[in-house]
């Protein structure tokens, strides 16, 4: 429950959000938008500002003026002030944009109810641009002022990127993992090539990734980053060849280099400071050998010897870096340490010192990482660290959070010695909660110059010409300042101490190595690519959409690159080769997808990532399965983002992102095969024009009296939602307080298992999306686990959607923390399920309170019904269009292919009418409109209005309430078929009517003969009381197959066909499900009732008959099955049938008789087949001899009778006495015989 707990604390700080703070717009015109801010306070949420993503005509923000009402008082407590201001500016996809944070705050204590904002915008005289589809997409959604900032987008340009073409030759490929001079024999390198030829070494040449061996990924995804140019891949480093001048590259040859690893001292200007790389473990470079040895490699040079200087100096400054990590405690984010210091306890990191200089003073800085031994709600256990050295107190440190926390201390000079020496971190909280992780230790110091083996050094000084007095001999000391570039630095040996004399520059600190060459690091692990092309992906392509995946996935996935127009498949090495110099850098990915909007000609909007990712780049957990990594932001309250790798220029994603977290082939290959399916074979049907509305119970988790809102919000905010969905989709509300409890001995005592079969009920009968808001954790929604994934529940399987696929929008918390390591969350088993489940999954992946929640929902809904329309925009386009640069935009995450179209059809047919205008009971009425298609079928459904209903609820011991709209019935769920552009099908208004003070609706969808859809709806209908009827009789039911056949008592049915129940009555049958009219199944053995309403639906161009295909459960041998119905004039029929379920497909004769027997005249043999076969019928007396055979004819599966007039083969009658028949089925390959006795008695 760890993550069930979390999401609670984070809800804690947010209460009830009731639209009580609502913005509209005044006006909006290219000089000025005037935007209106009420807030009707409630609670303290409604003190939270509101963002706006605005678009301006030019870069520059421009002034805003504010007039307010008086401001009032209010008594929250705990209430951050943020004031009304510009919070952040990007161009996102050619629009210059800013942020405005609207706040009702006026000063601490008090708000404005009402407050006007007008923004000076000045963009008149721009002429309008033509702008790309996907601009309009992506950014009409999100920008408030669009409909004159669409004016001001600039189009997007075509950059031909100049790209770097390496000249014919063989590449070898090896890595390394810390900063050193490194050493590759000759022989090692001839070995690798394998060849036995004669290699020119001045052709040599040495290549690393542009940030030359360090990842670039914290920098750009932890900071607001903007105009980030996209580095060059590879850049040469400067190398020595010993042996080379021969122009032969001979064994004892040895090749001499620089190199840095992932970590290590990086260096600005006068500033050197530790590099710690989170995201990879070893360094790649790059050997190249090419095919014209005439081409020359660049060389380290020597520099210039420098006479005598006035300063001599023996000593320089060492940089020693301490950090192991081991944990991230909180199994997300970057906040990884070494080990715990629980209260009292301490850590000892030992340093040792290299003839450090007693005279020089030290210093360095340490770092530790907040946890708690139990989690508090805020986070909030206040720790205190102390660094001690020589049991001497250096520095302490105090915070109160689960970041990381750092202190600088010096050490006194004479301090150090010689040696090893311990450093203590000691945690001196009062708390026993504090329990932080030791993280890193920084020290430097000043070490007199004498070498025993490679050292770095950094001079002390600068602006001088100054001798450094070496001790020790045959030494070599390079100046790597210019790691790129290193300069060996001309030295004179004077027996055993070696004199550097170099002229120090004044503006930069000088570093230097020196090393002998037998110590240099041998590099082995050399492996050889021959042939090695750089810009397969870094090139001038085209292209719409992107999967980007690993190499081992691409055969897997060729179907949907085949199945997505001007797709294409990167794999995630070839992005790393070719914009991360081959280092497993995730921001690669960021900078390949960039280089696809600068440089391609068709810009791809949508980009899948198909692979799964954790928050353990560096495998250090053993256990991590990354295959494509995605982005972890912070180290307090992080999360995982997707979002950050399309963020080109700040946080604001410009392209569409979606991830599949497949683990392996297998996965890949199932969900290629659902996505491709799903949209090439999508069952058409009302499930199109279905949203589900699922709703948290209000009466737990909650406790406090407090805390009840928080409950109320999860329905409350359902009804929000239903105001952003137009009347031609029909709502079905699952909100569990309708449902009851079932006690099950947990902490809260209560399931209620009502409401999961609902659920699991209406994704058998299909439902184009599927909401749900309320408390949960990543396997679970509700307290009363309306949902789970575990070892012993897993509710997947209890999910058949049969290619209606619904669309999940989850408004919960970690339902999607798709970067755990070690347990998978419900989001990602529901995408991985082959063939079933869902479509795709929006969802949050980590904690997200109440009104951010409704916030971001409201926004995709909108987002997906603009204007009482839906939108053409992929599923991945719709939720990047609500993002518009906030933190908790970040937490949702797309599961599935952002390149999928909704499956609502997006043609409206607005002129549709229904007469008459006011329907009475038992009526028939008459839906006309007009056809977008010539000919083709269609549904209808007629809904009664919606009422108001309270449902109560105990909560603290005592009854509460809450109100909402209950959808009205379902009146007439039918078919038809048109022809021309005239819609005319009928309905019938039943007798249980609601009279509800809400007009009735008719919702209809139509397909062409080509396979095209529109949709439409009739949304203010008035019933009335019609005539009465005189019919007494209820509906007639029939059992059949689905092929048609008749069923009574005792029959077979084939396993795994449908049972058809066939109702038909003259006024129709009464699906409103009124209390005691109720259409159900039910069990004859046992009480167990379904309601079939959602099941039924009327023939095509009927309005008396109708079907409901039962799908009989599977591990059933034999079928019992009721039903009752109503007609519409509310005469009931009851009826039942038990079968039999053959579970073989096998060819069997069953329930052979010939009636009558005896007989006299005339009898007939009855049968019954499991599979169609030729029938014969052959009479024998009983010593064998045959008198007739009957003609052999094909029956297909099912009862039959054959007949006998009783004669013989000459056409005489039988003589009494008894005979024997045999029956001959045969269908090709089997053949079945049954043989019986007759009797003829006259």
């Amino acid at each position: 429950m760890k993550h069930y707990n979390k999401c609670l604390y984070l809800i804690f700080l947010s209460a009830l959000l009731t639209a009580e703070t609502t913005v509209s717009i005044l006006s909006s015109s290219e000089i000025k938008l005037v935007i209106q801010l009420n807030c009707d306070l409630e609670t303290p949420e409604d003190l939270k500002p509101i963002d706006l993503l605005i678009g301006l005509p030019n870069e520059n923000l421009p002034q805003i003026s504010i007039q307010s009402d008086k401001a009032l008082n209010y008594q929250y407590q705990n209430i951050v002030y943020q004031k009304t201001e510009w919070t952040h500016q990007q161009k996102v996809n050619g629009l210059n944009t800013g942020t405005l944070r609207i706040s009702p705050h006026s000063v601490e204590g008090f708000y404005y109810p009402k407050q006007t904002v007008t923004i000076r915008l000045d963009g008149q005289g721009r002429q309008p641009q033509k702008i790309a589809i996907n601009q309009q997409k992506l950014l009409s959604p999100k920008i408030t002022n669009w409909a004159v900032a669409k004016n001001w987008v600039e189009p997007k340009q075509y950059s031909l990127a100049k790209l770097r073409k390496f000249p014919a030759g063989r590449w070898i490929k090896f890595s390394i993992s810390k900063d050193n001079v490194y050493k590759i024999s000759a022989d090692r390198f001839l070995a690798t090539l394998g060849t036995g030829e004669s290699v020119d070494p001045r052709s040599i040449m040495l290549f690393t990734g542009s940030s030359l061996g360090r990842d670039r990924t914290f920098d750009l995804t932890q900071k607001i980053t903007g105009d980030v140019t996209i580095p060059e891949n590879l850049v040469e480093l400067a190398i020595a060849i010993e042996g080379e001048s021969d122009g032969n590259l001979d064994s004892g040859d040895k090749i001499i280099f620089y190199g840095q690893g992932p970590s290590g001292f990086d260096q600005q200007v006068n500033d050197i400071f530790w590099h710690e790389n989170l995201y990879f473990t070893e360094s790649v470079y790059w050997l190249f050998m090419p095919d014209d040895s005439a081409l020359r490699g660049k060389r380290i040079t020597t520099g210039n010897s420098v006479p005598d200087g006035p300063l001599s100096v023996d000593y320089g400054f060492v940089n020693l870096h301490f950090e192991t990590d081991i944990v991230n405690h909180q199994e997300s984010g970057l906040a990884w340490g070494n080990s715990i210091i629980r209260q009292g306890g301490s850590f000892s990191q030992d340093v040792h010192f290299m003839d450090p200089m007693a005279s020089i003073p030290a210093s360095g800085s340490f770092g530790l990482i907040g946890k708690e031994s139990v989690a508090t709600r805020y986070y909030s256990t206040k720790h205190t660290a102390r660094l001690s050295f020589n049991n001497q107190a250096l520095s302490s440190i105090t915070w109160s959070n689960l970041g990381l926390k750092s202190g600088d201390f010096s050490i006194p000079a004479g301090g150090l010695s010689d040696g090893i020496q311990s450093f203590q971190i000691s945690n001196i909280a009062d708390n026993p909660n504090s329990e932080p992780l030791y993280d890193y230790l920084t020290i430097s110091y000043a070490r007199k110059l004498s070498y025993a083996s490679p050292f770095e050094f950094v001079s002390p000084v600068t602006e001088n010409d100054i001798t450094f007095s070496i001790s020790g001999s045959n030494l070599t000391v390079w100046n790597i300042t210019d790691p790129k570039r290193p300069v060996n630095t001309p030295i004179l040996s004077q027996d055993d101490l070696t004199l550097m004399r170099v002229s120090l520059p004044p503006d930069t600190l000088q570093r230097f190595y020196t090393f002998q060459l037998e110590d240099a690091s041998t590099i082995e692990n050399l492996s050889l690519l021959n042939t090695k092309h750089f810009s397969s992906l870094r090139d001038n392509l085209n292209g719409s959409h992107i999967i980007v995946g690993p190499e081992t996935f691409r055969i897997a996935a060729q179907p949907l690159v085949d199945h997505r127009n001007q797709s294409i498949y990167a794999s995630i090495e070839d992005i790393y080769d070719e914009f991360s110099g081959g280092n497993k850098d995730p921001v690669a990915i960021r900078h390949f997808l960039q280089w696809t909007q600068n440089h391609w000609a068709q810009k791809p909007s949508t980009v899948l990532f198909m692979g799964d990712a954790d928050f353990d780049y560096r495998n250090i957990t053993g256990q991590s399965k990354m295959q494509v990594p995605t982005i972890q932001v912070g180290s307090t309250y992080s999360h995982a983002t997707d979002d950050r790798l399309v963020s080109f220029n700040g946080v604001i994603p410009e392209m569409a992102t979606g991830r599949f977290p497949a683990r392996t082939l297998e996965e890949v290959t199932a969900f290629v095969e659902k996505t491709i399916a799903f949209e090439t074979s999508m069952p058409n049907g009302l499930w199109k024009q279905r949203i589900t509305l699922v709703a948290d119970d209000p009466a737990r988790p909650e406790r406090e009296s407090y805390e009840l809102s928080i409950g109320k919000s999860h329905t409350l905010n359902s009804e929000r939602l239903t105001n952003t969905i137009p009347g031609f989709m029909e709502i079905k509300k699952l909100y569990m307080v309708d449902f009851p409890e079932v006690s099950d001995g947990s902490a809260f005592g209560v399931i209620k298992p009502a409401a999961t079969q609902a659920l699991f009920d209406q994704i058998t009968a299909g439902t184009a999306f599927i909401n749900f808001i309320g408390h949960g954790n990543p396997t679970q929604w509700a307290q009363e686990k309306m949902l789970i994934l575990n070892n012993e529940r897993n509710d997947i399987n209890s999910m058949h959607a049969e290619m209606k696929l619904p669309l999940w929008v989850a408004g919960t918390c970690n339902w999607g923390h798709f970067d755990q390591i070690g347990s998978e969350s419900f989001a990602e088993e529901l995408i991985r399920t082959p063939m079933d489940a869902a479509s795709a999954v929006i969802t949050t992946t980590r904690g997200i309170t109440v009104s951010s929640n409704i916030q971001y929902l409201e926004k995709v809904f909108s987002a997906i019904f603009p204007g009482n329309g839906v939108t053409d925009a992929t599923l991945g386009m719709v939720l990047q269009s609500v993002k518009t640069g906030g933190a908790d935009g970040e937490l949702f995450h797309l599961f599935g292919d952002p390149a999928m179209k909704l499956p609502i059809p997006t043609q409206i047919v607005n002129d549709a009418t229904v007469s008459p205008d006011t329907l009475a009971t038992l009526e028939v009425g008459t839906l006309n409109g007009s056809s977008p298609f010539s000919e083709g079928n269609g549904y209808l459904v007629f809904e009664d209005g919606a009422t108001s209903y309270t449902q109560s609820f105990n909560f603290a011991s005592r009854k509460e309430e809450i109100t909402y709209m209950k959808s009205g019935p379902t009146l007439f769920r039918g078919s038809f078929t048109f022809e021309g552009a005239s819609l005319s099908p009928q309905f019938r208004v039943p007798k249980d009517i609601t009279y509800s003070q809400h007009p009735a609706k008719v919702r209809f969808a139509i397909t062409s003969i080509l396979g095209d859809e529109a949709i439409g709806a009739v949304t203010d209908l008035q019933l009335t009381l019609g005539v009465p009827s005189n019919d007494t009789n209820g509906p007639i039911i029939t059992f059949e197959t689905e092929s048609g056949r008749m069923l009574r008592n005792g029959d077979h049915l084939p396993d795994g066909e449908k049972l058809i129940i066939r109702l038909s009555d003259p006024l129709g049958i009464n699906l409103t499900g009124e209390k005691g009219h109720e259409l159900f199944l039910y069990n004859p053995n046992l009480e167990e009732i379904s309601l079939a309403i959602d099941q039924f639906i009327y023939d095509i161009n009927s309005l008396n008959t109708g079907t409901i295909q039962y799908s009989i459960p599977d591990n059933s041998d034999q079928l019992s099955l009721g039903i009752s119905a109503w007609d519409n004039a509310n005469n009931p029929t009851e009826a039942e049938i038990s079968l039999t379920l053959l579970k073989t497909k096998q060819l069997s004769l069953l329930h052979v008789y010939n009636y009558p027997n005896p007989f006299d005249f005339e009898t007939q043999f009855t049968f019954e087949l499991t599979a169609d076969a030729d029938v014969s019928v052959d009479i024998y007396t009983l010593e064998g001899r045959r008198i007739k055979s009957l003609l052999t004819e094909y029956y297909t599966v099912g009862y039959h009778r054959i007949s006998w007039d009783g004669r013989d083969e000459y056409g005489g009658l039988l003589a009494n006495g008894v005979y024997i028949y045999k029956m001959r089925a045969s269908d090709g390959i089997q053949q079945i015989n049954h043989i019986g006795r007759l009797a003829v008695f006259r």
